[in-house]
């Protein structure tokens, strides 16, 4: 059941990524991939479902992420350190992946103190891409 689920969640991603790739914008298909990983953290956080298939989810979106960052595609809250500190941005990225994976092992371990400290490591690791390398909210 849970290896469906990550199938699932994988085909649904490549869907929703190649529906915004022909009818919407890089932000577009960002913003949803970052909000899947929010959600799937709120929910662990706040006890809600199977803590084990929401960090696979936010595992798994995580592990394609930097793919929604092509040269060229600063818009909405993408500031462009992104590109001229790729080598930064990528390390940011990559050390967000590995809190996902650590996430994941402490879900699958079942304590949820190992899994909420590994939870509160994955913030962490969010909230010092996104003061980098996200930009303010545009005013409406």
């Amino acid at each position: 059941m849970k290896k469906l689920m990550i199938v699932g969640a994988a085909m649904v991603f490549a869907a929703g990524a190649a529906f915004a790739g022909a009818h919407g914008s890089m932000s577009d298909q960002r913003v949803k991939a970052m909000k899947g990983v929010g959600g799937a953290m709120k929910a662990i956080g706040d006890g809600e479902g199977d803590a084990v298939q929401h960090a696979q989810t936010a595992k798994l979106l995580m592990g394609d992420m930097l793919k929604l960052f092509p040269e060229g595609s600063a818009e909405y809250r993408a500031k462009p350190n992104i590109w001229t500190d790729w080598d930064g941005f990528k390390a940011a990225m990559e050390k967000t992946d590995k809190a996902a994976a650590a996430l994941l092992v402490a879900a699958e371990g079942g304590d949820r103190a190992k899994t909420l400290a590994a939870l509160g490591d994955m913030g962490k690791t969010c909230k010092a891409c996104h003061e980098e390398y996200r930009g303010p909210k545009p005013k409406e």
